[in-house]
C-alpha cells in the first residue's frame, strides 16, 4: 500500500494521519512512543492530539474509576475534532474490559496491551473491513490472552514528539496481590526484557540526541527475577550509567523492598543517576496496608525512606497515597497523615479509593462515605502541597542541573526544564540551550515551580 491507505469511510485515498491521546502511567508513555514509531515505519504520519487527524488511538488507564471515566472521554474528544475518524482504543482499560470498551460509541478497534506492537496491521484489517456494510458499527477486538506466557518486545524509539527525555521499558507485568489493584490483570506476570535489547534501545535514544533516559516498567524493581540466571536491576542501571555520553538517568516509581543499599549508594555516588525516587507508599497504617496485601509495613517503608535520605540528602521523593481504602477509620488515616508529614515527601499523589471490578478489594463491604474520602483526599492534598512549596523554597540560592525543554514557556516565553530532583524550572535564556543539561541558580519560589538564572 506504500504511504497511502483506503478509507472506507470516505472512499478515497490519502497519507493518513494519526494522533495519540495517552493517559496514566510512564510505561503507558513507551508503549505510545512505540506504536508512533512502528505506524510511522508503515508510512502513517503523526500529528498532536488536538489536532484533526483521520486515526485517534486512546492509550487507556484503569488504575481509578475516574480513569476510567477520562479514557471515554478523549474518545468523545477525539471525535468532537474529526467525527469520521477512525477510534483504536487500547491500554489498560480496554485489556481489562474488552466487552465494555466495544459498547463506547464511535470506536473501531479494541486492542490489547500485548498486541500494541501490531497495531499497524490491526488498522489495515479494521479498514479492510469497514468496506463491508456489515461491518459498521462493530469494533474490531484484537487481545492476546496477557496471563499466559507471551514473548515481551520493545523496539527502539528515535522520536518521542517533542520530548527531551526518552522512555525506555525494561519491564511489564506484576507478581504482586494488591487487593485493589487491577495491573495483573491488564499487563499480565512479571517479564523483563533482555538485557542487550535494553542497552541497545538506550544507545539508540542517545544517538538521536536524548538527554534523559527515563526508565520504566510495571514493578520496575523486579527487573531480572525472572531471567536464567536472575539479573539484578542495580547491575542494569549501573551498566547503563557507563554508557558514554551527556545524559542522565531517571527512575520511575520503584517500590520500597526493591530498593537495595546498592541502589541506594548509586544514586549518591553517581551524578548522572538523578536524585529522585518514587516510591508509593498507599497508607500509613499498617492494618490498611495489610489489608491491601502490600509486601512491607510501616516500619519497612519508614526504614527504607531513611536510607534513601541519609544517602542522598536533598534529593526529590514522591509517593502515592489511598484514602478512603474500605475499613480506614480516622485512627488510622491520621497515622497517615502524620507519617506524610514526619517524611520528606517533595510530591504526593493523592487518590480516593475507588472498588475496581475483578479485584479483592471489590468484594469489601465496609466502605467509607464518599464525603469522608473527598474531606481526606483534600487534607492530604494540602499537606502534600506544603511539603512540595517547603521543598521548592530550601532550593533558594542552590544551583541545579537542569535538561532545557525544546519548548518555552506559552505565557513568558522563558526557557523551561526539570532539575534532577523533579522541580519544574524557569529562566531566561537562547534556543542554544535546549536539550542540554545546564546549571541554574534559584533566585525565585512560585506555587508550581522555581525561577532563576545562568550563573556567569
Amino acid at each position: 500500500m506504500g504511504n497511502y491507505l483506503f478509507n472506507a469511510k470516505e472512499s478515497r485515498r490519502f497519507i493518513v494521519k494519526v494522533a495519540f491521546a495517552t493517559l496514566g502511567c510512564r510505561t503507558n508513555q513507551n508503549d505510545t512512543a512505540e506504536m508512533q514509531t512502528v505506524l510511522e515505519q508503515e508510512g502513517f504520519s503523526i500529528v498532536g492530539s488536538q489536532d484533526r487527524a483521520d486515526i485517534y488511538v486512546i492509550n487507556t488507564c484503569t488504575v481509578t474509576a475516574k480513569s476510567d471515566s477520562s479514557s471515554r472521554q478523549a474518545v468523545k474528544k477525539s471525535l468532537a475534532i474529526n467525527d469520521d475518524a477512525m477510534i483504536v482504543f487500547t491500554g489498560c482499560y480496554a485489556q481489562n474490559s474488552p466487552e465494555e470498551a466495544a459498547q463506547i460509541s464511535g470506536l473501531d478497534v479494541v486492542l490489547g496491551n500485548a498486541n500494541k506492537l501490531e497495531i499497524a496491521q490491526v488498522i489495515k484489517t479494521q479498514l479492510n473491513r469497514l468496506q463491508q456494510e456489515d461491518a459498521f458499527g462493530l469494533p474490531l477486538v484484537h487481545m492476546s490472552d496477557i496471563t499466559q506466557k507471551w514473548d515481551f518486545k520493545t523496539i527502539p524509539v528515535s522520536d518521542f514528539h517533542g520530548k527531551t527525555k526518552a522512555f525506555i521499558k525494561v519491564q511489564t507485568g506484576c507478581e504482586e496481590a494488591c487487593a485493589f489493584c487491577t495491573v495483573v490483570r491488564a499487563r499480565g506476570r512479571s517479564i523483563s526484557d533482555s538485557r542487550e535489547n535494553i542497552l541497545n534501545n538506550v544507545r539508540r535514544s542517545l544517538a538521536t540526541g536524548f538527554r534523559e533516559i527515563t526508565l520504566t516498567g510495571i514493578n520496575l524493581g523486579t527487573y531480572g527475577m525472572d531471567t536464567n540466571p536472575p539479573e539484578t536491576f542495580f547491575s542494569l542501571v549501573e551498566e547503563i550509567l557507563d554508557l558514554e555520553g551527556e545524559f542522565r538517568v531517571r527512575l520511575s516509581s520503584i517500590n520500597p523492598m526493591e530498593i537495595d543499599d546498592r541502589l541506594i549508594a548509586l544514586m549518591a555516588e553517581r551524578d548522572n543517576l538523578c536524585s529522585h525516587f518514587h516510591i508509593p507508599l498507599q497508607s500509613g497504617d499498617d492494618t490498611i496496608l495489610s489489608r491491601m496485601r502490600r509486601n512491607y509495613n510501616v516500619r519497612q517503608y519508614r526504614d527504607v525512606v531513611e536510607k534513601v535520605v541519609n544517602r542522598n540528602p536533598g534529593l526529590g521523593l514522591g509517593a502515592d497515597i489511598i484514602v478512603g481504602f474500605p475499613g480506614e477509620t480516622s485512627a488510622m488515616f491520621e497515622n497517615t497523615r502524620r507519617m506524610i508529614e514526619d517524611l520528606p515527601f517533595t510530591t504526593l499523589h493523592v487518590f480516593s479509593y475507588s472498588p475496581r471490578p475483578g479485584t479483592e478489594a471489590a468484594g469489601f463491604t465496609n466502605d467509607v462515605p464518599k464525603a469522608v474520602k473527598k474531606e481526606r483526599n483534600k487534607i492530604l492534598t494540602e499537606l502534600g502541597n506544603q511539603k512540595a512549596r517547603q521543598f521548592r523554597e530550601s532550593l533558594l540560592g542552590q544551583t541545579v542541573p537542569v535538561l532545557v525543554e525544546n519548548s518555552r514557556e506559552p505565557q513568558t516565553g522563558r526557557l523551561r526544564g526539570h532539575s534532577d530532583t523533579y522541580i519544574p524550572v524557569s529562566f531566561e535564556g537562547s534556543d542554544e540551550w535546549m536539550n542540554r543539561i545546564i546549571p541554574v541558580r534559584v533566585t525565585e519560589v512560585s506555587e508550581q515551580q522555581v525561577s532563576g538564572y545562568l550563573p556567569s
